[in-house]
């Protein structure tokens, strides 16, 4: 049996792991939140430049990129880097291997990548996911590249996002058709009438607003899964603070015990060596 100083030893160990827990458990919640106020504000904007496309394309009704039947499909899977998220990353990676067709694969996340190489599941573009709000719009500019510059080819021509997201407390993945975007939604529900005045060519009015969109599709993804990794992150760190203080509540309990027998002992050893009755 370890003594009562072994067992102090590793209680301090535990408070110790606690203090780390409850720091981890802080910056998840306060990604959390900074997520929960800007998701509703980028849905919001992705709608208004989702009707400009669709305000061009009624005007311009000559757009060539909307023109493309068939062709290769682009999928993009928002994962994460960092651990310590529970099945965050394996529910994703189950996702994208029930995808039936996917011609170009972008992971971000290491851990994700690691789950897919486990599936065997090739991909062929990889980045690492976002540790912070903070740090999307400098990732965005590389990624927002790399897809675009694919998409341009004629053979591209459906690009899908696959990222998890909040519902009323409950993380869910979404299989998501970025582009080409649905236009005719939006086109029945508004009114075009006016042309718009502008000296820029359509199809250069359409590329622009296109990247837009994209740009902001990507922003949105990024925050969404941000916020559902960190939501995970504070779920398993709940769990962890509970177990902690759990295994703290039974090694004071043992402590106590271990403590009482190690007194017991040492009125014996006084008692029989005769320096109490001396």
């Amino acid at each position: 049996m370890p003594s009562s100083a072994d067992i102090e030893n590793k209680i301090h160990t535990f408070h110790d792991v606690e203090d780390i827990v409850n720091a981890m458990k802080a910056y998840a919640g306060v990604t959390v939140r900074k997520t929960e106020d800007i998701v509703p504000n980028l849905r919001e904007y992705e709608k208004n430049v989702l009707s400009a496309m669709a305000d061009v394309t009624v005007h311009f009704p000559d757009i060539s990129l909307l023109k493309r039947n068939g062709g290769k499909k682009i999928l993009v899977a928002f994962g994460s880097s960092q651990g310590l998220c529970g099945p965050y990353n394996e529910k994703m990676a189950d996702a994208v291997a029930e995808v039936p067709e996917k011609d170009v694969l972008f992971v971000i996340g290491r851990r994700l990548a690691a789950s897919l190489e486990l599936r065997h599941i090739a991909y062929d573009h990889y980045t690492e996911s976002l540790l912070s709000v903070n740090g999307i719009q400098s990732a965005l500019n590389k990624i927002t590249s790399q897809i675009m510059n694919i998409y341009r080819k004629q053979e591209f021509y459906n690009l899908t996002f696959i990222f998890t997201y909040m519902y009323e407390k409950k993380a869910e993945i979404s299989v998501e058709r970025i582009l080409p975007p649905d236009l005719e939604s939006i086109i029945s529900q508004g009114s075009f009438k006016k042309e718009p005045f502008t000296y820029l060519r359509a199809d250069a009015i359409f590329t622009r607003v296109l990247e837009e969109f994209l740009y902001i599709s990507l922003y949105r993804c990024h925050v969404e899964s941000l916020r559902s990794e960190n939501w995970y992150r504070l779920r398993s760190m709940d769990g962890a603070s509970e177990t902690l203080k759990k295994h703290i509540g039974e090694l004071g309990s043992l402590q106590k015990y271990v403590r009482q027998e190690e007194i017991t002992e040492e009125m014996l050893e006084i008692l029989g060596s005769g320096m109490f009755y001396r």
